[in-house]
């Protein structure tokens, strides 16, 4: 079984949640994108799960990146 990701200290914020705001999207917004809920949204960034997404998933933020100037390749390897 898969080791749940260790929730992050409340003053270190999520590398998703830095992207998601430069995008000036809200939780639900990236979630309608991403087809995902809101819930999971949050719960990655909260680190409660790791994301994982589909190839349309990784398309739809990839899109979502260049329109503030950066690619997939400019993440970090740990969201």
């Amino acid at each position: 079984m898969p080791k749940k990701p260790t929730p992050r200290p409340e003053d270190e914020e999520s590398h998703l949640k830095k992207i998601r705001e430069e995008l000036g999207m809200s939780q639900e917004d990236l979630a309608r994108e991403l087809g995902v809920s809101s819930q999971t949204v949050s719960r990655w960034e909260l680190g409660k799960n790791v994301p994982t997404f589909t190839v349309k998933q990784m398309k739809a933020l990839e899109q979502l990146l260049k329109s503030i100037g950066k690619s997939i390749s400019d993440l970090p390897d740990h969201l």
